[in-house]
């Protein structure tokens, strides 16, 4: 009996690994092939969603204008041409961006949008175009701060590229739940697979805290206003959102 329970202990390990490698793995492939597929549609089905709320948003949109991953441009369109004279779309896929030149081309807007293609940590393409500190009189970032690398320090520089006594930052993004049980889905959906088929989109980032905490200097006020509201909200669901203005001192 000692012999053939050593003997079914290995079997069973063998079993378990030809389930993972020939059932679960394939399957994980084909799913994360699916959502890749599925990305432009996707992207289009949110802009449609959030139709309602961008174009509340984008109203307040003046001057120049950095937007943060422009994606396909679906928030082109949503701009005041009469407000704004520059929009600065930075974008670092390459996917995105012929579809972000495409839509350029559509809107009519090809002398008064540039695209960049660079991930907006890249200081250097963004001064070699003139985009430096306290030139931009709006910051956009719409379902973007959720994937780019380090978005503390990212939120700190773009508060110095806005203009003192009046830039703004509009921004549009699914945060972190106010809730315990839902955070705790958030993570276990973040640390085990949403970011590995979403592009590094991780759903449990505070950046509301984050940018109404951005520091100045010692003693002095970032912003003069802050006005965020929280939309498609509820303690049951893993993708709140949160629409706001803030207008730096």
């Amino acid at each position: 009996m000692a012999s053939t329970a050593r003997l079914t202990r290995p079997l069973s390990r063998l079993l378990s690994i030809s389930l993972i490698f020939n059932y679960i793995f394939p399957c994980f492939i084909l799913v994360y092939m699916a959502v890749l597929a599925a990305q432009p549609s996707l992207f289009a089905l949110s802009d449609v969603l959030l139709s309602g709320a961008k174009r509340e948003l984008l109203n307040h949109a003046h001057g120049v204008v950095l937007e943060v991953g422009a994606g396909r441009g679906h928030t082109l369109k949503y701009y005041d041409p009469g407000k704004v004279s520059k929009v600065w779309a930075v974008e670092p896929s390459e996917e995105n961006m012929r579809a972000l030149n495409r839509e350029i081309l559509q809107l009519g807007l090809y002398g008064s949008c540039q695209p960049l293609r660079c991930g907006i940590e890249d200081a250097e393409t963004l001064h070699h175009v003139g985009v430096i500190d306290e030139t931009v009189d709006t910051v956009v970032c719409i379902l973007s701060l959720c994937t780019i690398p380090k978005p503390r320090d990212i939120i700190s520089d773009l508060y110095s590229l806005m203009k003192p006594a009046g830039g703004q930052l509009l921004l549009l993004e699914h945060v972190a739940s106010e809730h315990y049980l839902t955070r705790i889905v958030q993570n276990w959906y973040t640390s085990l697979i949403w970011p590995y088929v979403t592009g590094g989109c991780e759903l449990n980032r505070d950046t509301a805290k984050w940018c109404v905490e951005v520091t100045r200097n010692v003693g002095e006020t970032a912003w003069t206003s802050v006005e965020l509201h929280t939309i498609a909200g509820g303690w049951w669901n893993v993708f709140p959102h949160i629409s706001g203005r803030l207008i730096k001192a």
